[in-house]
């Protein structure tokens, strides 16, 4: 992976200014290559959970450019701003974008549990409508004079009915599982990813900024 200090350089000093100035935090899609790629490449997570700056104000200026390199700028304008400040300890570079990983973390947490509360709510809502439907038929049959093999057959399928829901909503469970993995695999892979980019660029940082201190005239 290229040190943040090497794309930079690659930008002109016009938009290097602009993407340092704007700022908020929104999500990462996986990396793409290529302008086709970038305009079509799905989410990786959602976008309030990624490392960016708040970039509203100058969104009309940035409608011709494709989605993955907005947020390949907006990741890069916020990393800049972190090491903006060369005269600022390493450690407390570090702190402040632990606080704002922490917070991605808290925010995404909270999100993953109104998911699930709401699929269960869902989930439970659809049971309870079920099982009276289920009971009216079953009362409205037990009503009629009706022979023994119509009755077998009447309770066999009732039987089925149950069975058939029963098994649906496994399958919903399992997708809503499986979905929610994903989505968690995707955020912490997100998340090490940021943090590595951060750690290579603050070893270039420290670096500098030790150098700096030594060179410092002594007071």
């Amino acid at each position: 992976m290229r040190l943040l200090s090497s794309k930079i350089s690659c930008l002109s000093s016009g938009c290097l200014s602009m993407i340092i100035f704007l700022g908020g935090c929104q999500i990462v899609t996986k990396r793409a290559e290529g302008t086709a790629a970038e305009t079509s490449q799905p989410l990786l997570v959602d976008e309030k959970y990624s490392l960016t700056a708040d970039r509203k104000q100058f969104e009309e200026l940035r409608k011709e450019v494709p989605e993955q390199k907005k947020k390949e700028n907006d990741e890069l304008a916020l990393l800049t701003q972190f090491f903006a400040d060369t005269n600022k300890p390493p450690s407390e570079i570090r702190s402040k974008f632990d606080q704002l990983l922490r917070k991605k973390r808290e925010v995404f947490q909270k999100d993953m549990t109104k998911e699930r509360e709401f699929y269960v709510r869902e989930e439970k809502k659809r049971r309870d409508i079920f099982t009276k439907e289920l009971e009216a038929e079953r009362k409205d049959f037990q009503g009629r004079k009706v022979g023994r093999e119509v009755r077998s057959e009447f309770y066999d399928q009732l039987d089925a009915k149950r069975k058939d829901f029963f098994s649906s909503e496994r399958l919903k469970r399992d997708e809503f599982e499986e979905a929610t993995r994903d989505k968690r695999k995707n955020f912490e892979d997100y998340a090490r990813e940021k943090n590595n980019e951060f750690n290579q660029e603050m070893r270039a940082y420290t670096k500098r900024y030790e150098e700096m201190k030594k060179s410092a005239p002594s007071k």
